[in-house]
């Protein structure tokens, strides 16, 4: 006992003193790299004399080449189609369709299995034929590159009541807002980030921190931008980058923060969950799908995913096929004192191209006591009855925003954000918000919410929404 007593002793200071050893508490701190999406196809990078390589097994695998070993030449041989790529043991050069390449190191044999550089994906970056690879030492793999293609490290420049944030993005499109709340200013790019971000920024600076967070699609980064900055707006200067500019005075074509309710977590206690249409009403229909019918479900789902999660009581507005009339889910709404309610649609647009989910919210820009601005005395203001919402426009925009947020990174978008009153909410008096959840015209948004899981994912991410809009953080 006391010869194991004195061997935990042993071990127990060795890590104290390897604890005090220089850059031992910058290594403790430092946080993981954020997790891949799963959807991307990779492999992990491993240490070859200080060099990141990969196997060439890994290699053809990503490249879905064909492999052809020499064993007498100690070569091995990538086939794509017409194309070839040429690997010789302890052999820097590396041979590319009718192209040499130097790679930092050679190419060695160790252990069976023959290792490869991962310097050369990046020199076969622009090699005509070949899938795009891309090495991403943050995370320490090798990548295919999606078709959102790339977005790096972005540049911060700092002016005279301007701060302009430039992400290198080698694609075009595939940016999208995901959030505008100054504490919570959110960006969706289609491509996956291999770049860097720093640690702080100068007092200046009207964007105060920036972190990648979770996407399920591409990536997505947010901001705190100052409480001072008045408006903002997207800038495409010219092909492979995005500028996103934060004014401290907002002018003409810039676009308005969401307005901030009080800080805190909301109080909720009554969710009500409208199904949009039902009965006679069928709604929106396509390739056999009835909206009526989508709601229904997606409402049900819904309220199992919030009465598992939150200590919330949950009512549907119709918990079957009838018809209800818009006045008949407002007077539901109030008479149960809802706290917020969600009136769930779907969209649908013959002829066009139009994709992706759309929130509608009461205006909360224009300046109290007129239609559509926050009234703070409402209870004591005698308002018609249809102008009821407008009251809660502030936190029916924050429950718009938390619920197309969680959308947009959850790949359920693109979205929009509708600053008018919808006819379902018209004499709500709570917090409200009218999602048309997908484009039934669209195939992919078909396919999307025709899957087995398609309407419970959806629900799931709503959740999420509503669950960001109770914290507030």
């Amino acid at each position: 006992m006391k010869g194991r007593r004195r061997l935990r002793l042993l071990i127990a200071l060795a890590a104290c003193a390897l604890a005090l050893l220089p850059g031992a508490a910058l290594r403790a701190q430092t946080p993981p790299a954020l997790a891949l999406n799963p959807s991307l196809d990779y492999t992990d990078t491993r240490d070859v004399s200080g060099v990141p390589s990969i196997t060439a097994v890994e290699l053809g695998r990503l490249l879905g080449a064909t492999r052809f070993w020499r064993a007498d030449l100690r070569k091995l041989e990538l086939r794509l189609a017409a194309h070839r790529l040429v690997l010789t043991v302890d052999n820097p050069f590396v041979l590319v369709d009718d192209a040499t390449l130097l790679l930092p190191a050679p190419v060695v044999l160790k252990g069976g299995e023959m290792l490869v550089p991962a310097a050369l994906v990046e020199a076969m970056a622009d090699a005509p034929g070949w899938p795009r690879l891309v090495h991403d030492p943050r995370r320490g793999v090798v990548l295919v590159v999606p078709p959102g293609g790339v977005v790096g490290t972005p540049q911060f420049r700092h002016g005279e009541g301007v701060t302009r944030v430039t992400f290198p993005a080698d694609r075009e499109g595939g940016v999208s807002i995901a959030g505008r709340a100054r504490s919570r200013f959110r960006l969706r790019f289609d491509g996956v980030f291999t770049g860097n971000l720093p640690d702080s920024l100068p007092g200046t600076s009207l964007v105060r921190g920036v972190r990648a967070i979770p996407a399920v699609q591409g990536c997505a980064f947010e901001m705190t931008v100052a409480p001072e900055a008045e408006g903002f707006r997207v800038v495409r200067e010219r092909a492979g980058q995005v500028t996103i500019e934060f004014r401290r005075q907002r002018v003409a074509g810039d676009e308005g923060f969401a307005p901030a309710g009080p800080a805190g977590p909301r109080a909720i206690s009554l969710v009500v969950i409208d199904p949009g249409h039902g009965g006679v009403d069928v709604g929106a229909h396509a390739e056999g799908l009835q909206e009526k019918a989508l709601t229904l479900e997606l409402a049900r789902l819904l309220r199992d995913e919030l009465a598992a999660r939150m200590r919330v009581r949950v009512l549907l507005t119709r918990d079957d096929d009838r018809t209800l009339s818009a006045e008949q889910r407002a007077e539901f709404a109030n008479r149960v004192r809802a706290d917020l309610m969600l009136s769930l649609h779907f969209d649908a647009f013959e002829g066009t191209r139009a994709v992706g989910a759309t929130a509608y919210c009461p205006p909360a820009t224009a300046p109290a006591g007129e239609p559509g601005g926050a009234v703070p005395d409402a209870n004591w203001t005698m308002r018609p009855w249809r102008d009821v919402p407008f009251t809660h426009a502030v936190q029916s925009r924050a429950l718009a925003e938390a619920l197309l947020s969680a959308l947009e990174l959850r790949g359920q978008g693109p979205t929009r954000l509708r600053e008018t009153l919808p006819y379902p909410l018209v004499g709500v008096d709570a917090p409200g918000v009218m999602v048309e959840c997908a484009t039934l015209t669209s195939g992919a948004d078909r396919a999307r919410i025709t899957r087995s899981d398609g309407l419970r994912i959806i629900a799931s991410t709503l959740a999420d929404g509503i669950e960001a809009y109770q914290r507030n953080e």
